[in-house]
């Protein structure tokens, strides 16, 4: 495929619009939805068993339907039906309430049954997420995408994700969410119900707009290998040998990852219920957050492509380590404010970088086989090994309005941040050595190139 530098107003309507909405719905359900099952439940153990089922999900879902879209040649069926679908799984959170569960249930086995009913449709969600945003969309992505605007594109991409918790906590503020943290759940249950019944419909929407904004598929069908066996293609010793700096820069991601998953499940409900902070207080933290990590983000990615992206690798590596460390050590407000700036900056610069990196190193015709790969590490070990791992290092407990003992999101999870940030410096140093030490781009192997994915 012969690309240019410039993309097109099409292009750049379904990057723009199709991947904003699509981080709106991993955004519900990378955090809001953790709020939602925390309100039901009180019970932090139930975000873990979402968070590892859906990592798993999320991995096999995007090995088949990835292999599958490059098998048939097409990108733009799966985004615009997933979408379609997924919009509908957003809406099932609404009814997974603990008072329906109790009506299913009994009072006594509530709380279980809303973690295994929610976890259960997130798994259903991220099938339908995975297909049309992971797997097809991250590869529409680098199929429209060149080495010369794929720096810019990636910036507006890694920014999408603030704005999609923007427009989350915006709609969620209207309709009195998430609350004090001292609501009941069934008090709270009716706006949770509207808030996914409106973004549910909007992307739903969305996919079927997509119908029509997404171009015409122009890619080749790759049917040289059986589809099972392109499955594990990326995994092969002999792929490897090609893209080395594919491996390497997946290496440093997944570290990096697990410093994300490490707080991300869980530091909405620290910031509302270990720190105590009711809207008053939370609404305005997360704007200031959201608005000035944007904001940088956004000033620097403007730059970014001649900069050079990889100069910023380690910088944006440090300034998170930093964001955690502060983290760790305050809890007065203004502090956590500014805490939360520095880590977020850090944190969506390294994946602005790292996601161009990991596209550009891509081979461009078989961009569908390396989502399986992407998503076994960059993904799926990120999410159960950060998430279990702040778990584990959790030291507060209380006993909930069920009479349950259950563990307290804390400080400490920014401790596992930070040492997981720590170990992506290596392989980051590794990969800016070895692209130095590289005689020719490694685009120009006959037929290389790109692609990536975040969720929270």
């Amino acid at each position: 495929m012969n690309k240019s530098a410039k993309l097109g107003w099409k292009n750049w309507l379904s990057i723009i619009l199709i991947g904003f909405i699509g981080q709106i719905a991993w955004a519900i359900e990378n955090q809001y939805i953790n709020l939602w099952v925390y309100s039901q439940s009180q019970n932090a153990e139930h975000i873990t068993w979402m968070t590892m089922a859906s990592a798993v999900a999320a991995t096999l879902t995007t090995f088949f339907m990835g292999a599958l879209s490059d098998r048939l040649g097409k990108r733009k069926i799966f985004i615009a039906g997933g979408y379609v679908a997924w919009g509908v799984s957003v809406f099932l959170f609404g009814l997974m309430s603990r008072s329906n569960m109790e009506w299913m249930v009994g009072a006594g086995s509530a709380s279980l049954m809303v973690g295994i009913m929610n976890t259960v449709v997130d798994c259903v969600m991220t099938f339908f997420g995975s297909t049309s945003n992971d797997a097809c969309f991250n590869a529409h992505v680098t199929d429209v995408t060149n080495e010369h605007n794929r720096p810019k594109v990636e910036s507006i991409l890694s920014v999408m994700p603030l704005f999609a918790v923007v427009a989350m906590i915006g709609i969620g503020y209207i309709l009195g969410l998430p609350g004090d943290g001292t609501a009941s759940a069934k008090d709270i249950a009716q706006p949770w119900f509207y808030f996914f019944l409106i973004f549910g419909v909007l992307t739903t929407v969305i996919g079927i707009a997509a119908f029509f904004i997404i171009p015409k598929d122009d890619i080749a069908p790759n049917r040289d290998e059986p589809y099972f066996k392109n499955l594990i293609y990326g995994f092969r010793p002999s792929t490897i040998k090609k893209a080395p700096l594919f491996y390497i820069a997946l290496l440093s991601f997944m570290f990096f990852n697990i410093a994300t998953d490490a707080f991300m499940p869980y530091y909405l409900v620290y910031f509302q219920k270990t720190l105590g902070m009711g809207n008053d207080q939370f609404i305005p933290a997360m704007g200031i957050i959201m608005g000035v990590a944007s904001l940088l983000v956004i000033l620097v990615g403007l730059f970014m492509d001649k900069i050079g992206k990889l100069k910023l690798l380690i910088p944006s590596i440090v300034i998170m380590f930093a964001g955690a460390l502060i983290f760790f050590f305050v809890t007065s407000y203004p502090w956590v404010v500014f805490a939360g700036c520095v880590l977020m900056f850090g944190y969506l610069i390294g994946t602005a970088v790292l996601g161009a990196e990991l596209r550009d190193q891509t081979p461009v015709q078989d961009v569908g086989l390396f989502q399986g790969v992407r998503m076994v590490f960059a993904v799926m070990l990120p999410m159960i090994i950060g998430s279990n791992v702040s778990l584990w290092c959790f030291q507060s407990t209380y006993i909930n309005d069920y009479g349950e003992t259950t563990r307290l999101p804390d400080k400490w999870m920014f401790l596992v941040v930070a040492v997981s940030c720590l170990l992506a410096i290596a392989p980051a140093l590794w990969l800016i050595i070895k692209v130095k030490k590289t005689p020719v781009a490694p685009t120009a192997i006959p037929v290389q190139e790109p692609d990536n994915k975040k969720a929270e």
